[in-house]
């Protein structure tokens, strides 16, 4: 009786794996990616029956995969906990305010002692600009992790609906590029510039995606100290497609200027200092997305025109990207007057008011106003797409069983049977499975 049970759940489980398996990608904003929350919340509204088994954050975008990958219930109330997660959020509840003079000073002299062996926690207050304290309790609390372990990814694993949760970091010590990975049947990649790690997460890794190089200190994780996942991420889409996605549903924070609003921009004289920080920080959010997509397109392309027998095992991989219908960085522009002196030193005593689209301040405005316009602007940007998303997740939801979106994970971590129907199926698919069409 038991083998049959098992035979039938394998079966299902078989037949689950041969559907496209969507993955999304969650890249970098700062305060900006409050606007994925709201994208999410309208997914989870209007396609409550589907689920994203793969989930990749980057800097900002990690707590918002933290929030989803770490969420037992269905996939409504795990958008919802991501919206709520945003709502009402202060500066106050991510770093603390210094004066500016102590800002100034930190700037201009670094007098801090540490220990030989210093913690995360040791650093915070003394390293980076801004001390980010206040942004780790708000995680611990906010994903019930009193000892920062993710402790919701296990039961979403065993469940099923959940395949890896993925969070992308840098290595200050090597610099490359280090996703780290909770997950199941799935190997661990080398390339020079970037590796995949098995891990059990916690907040110390999403932590570590978001620490902003210089201004937010890094975080030890190990031997080694780490920070922002977007600094050398050339290749944003590589941990997913790693990870066997076969379509990807990437959503952005950053507005694509038309070349006629781009001409509209004027600067009178030498770049302000504040507008040259605030390209940098947008090299970091993942401007490499649209360059990798137009790779992926290209490869598409040439497979398409190949027959089968000669793609070399590679199949194409879809992509959908929801980006910001206006200028989030303008958005910004009407808060300044809002924002605390130590902030206004960073961005408006560096020149800000030189240019009237602050990339700078937007990633730093973390104030309840703008995020609510974030929410409501990327919950309707989502709704613009409905058509798209639908056609995108189709084929992804089984037409018999229970739908995963709608499914609560066992807080206890899911039977023995599910575990032995999970990795019997599990290798199937690792056996049947084709390369996807970006290269790794």
């Amino acid at each position: 009786m038991l083998r049959a049970l098992r035979q039938r759940l394998t079966q299902f489980f078989e037949a689950e794996t041969s559907r496209p398996t969507p993955g999304i990608l969650l890249p970098g904003g700062g305060a900006r990616s409050a606007y994925q929350a709201g994208v999410i919340r309208y997914v989870a509204e209007a396609f409550p029956e589907a689920y994203f088994p793969i989930q990749t954050g980057v800097s900002a975008g990690a707590i918002n995969a933290a929030h989803l990958g770490n969420h037992t219930g269905t996939f409504e109330e795990a958008a919802a906990h991501v919206v709520d997660a945003w709502k009402g959020r202060e500066l106050e509840d991510i770093i603390e305010v210094e004066s500016g003079l102590g800002l100034l000073w930190d700037l201009l002299w670094d007098a801090t002692v540490t220990p030989e062996q210093p913690t995360s926690a040791d650093v915070r207050p003394t390293h980076g600009l801004l001390d980010t304290t206040p942004l780790s309790h708000s995680l611990c609390d906010q994903l019930d992790a009193p000892d920062g372990t993710l402790t919701g990814v296990a039961p979403n694993l065993a469940d099923g609906r959940l395949r890896a949760l993925a969070v992308v970091t840098t290595d200050y010590a090597t610099g490359q590029t280090v996703t780290w990975v909770q997950g199941e049947d799935f190997d661990a990649w080398e390339r020079p510039d970037r590796i995949g790690r098995h891990t059990q997460l916690t907040v110390d890794h999403v932590m570590a995606s978001t620490a902003l190089p210089l201004v937010f200190p890094a975080v030890r994780i190990g031997a080694s100290w780490y920070g922002d996942g977007g600094i050398r991420l050339s290749a944003p889409l590589a941990p997913a497609v790693h990870l066997g996605a076969d379509k990807i549903l990437a959503v952005s924070t950053q507005y694509s200027r038309s070349r006629a609003e781009s001409d509209e921009i004027e600067l009178q004289g030498y770049p302000p200092t504040a507008q040259i920080v605030g390209v940098l920080m947008n090299s970091i959010f993942l401007d490499s997305l649209p360059q990798d997509a137009h790779t992926m397109h290209r490869i598409n392309t040439l497979l398409e025109e190949l027959p089968p027998n000669r793609r070399h095992g590679m199949r194409p991989l879809e992509l959908l990207q929801i980006r910001p219908s206006v200028d989030l960085d303008a958005l910004a522009h009407d808060y300044i007057d809002q924002v605390p002196g130590p902030i206004q030193l960073l961005t408006s005593g560096l020149g800000r008011r030189a240019r009237e689209s602050p990339d700078w301040l937007s990633v730093l405005l973390f104030h309840p106003e703008y995020i609510d316009r974030l929410l409501d602007i990327g919950y309707q940007d989502a709704r613009d797409q409905h058509d798209q998303l639908e056609a995108f997740l189709s084929d992804t939801v089984a037409a018999t069983g229970s739908a995963p979106g709608r499914r609560r994970a066992d807080a206890s971590g899911g039977s023995a049977e599910n575990s032995a129907a999970e990795n019997s199926a599990a290798e199937d698919s690792a056996a049947e499975d084709s390369a996807p069409a970006i290269p790794d």
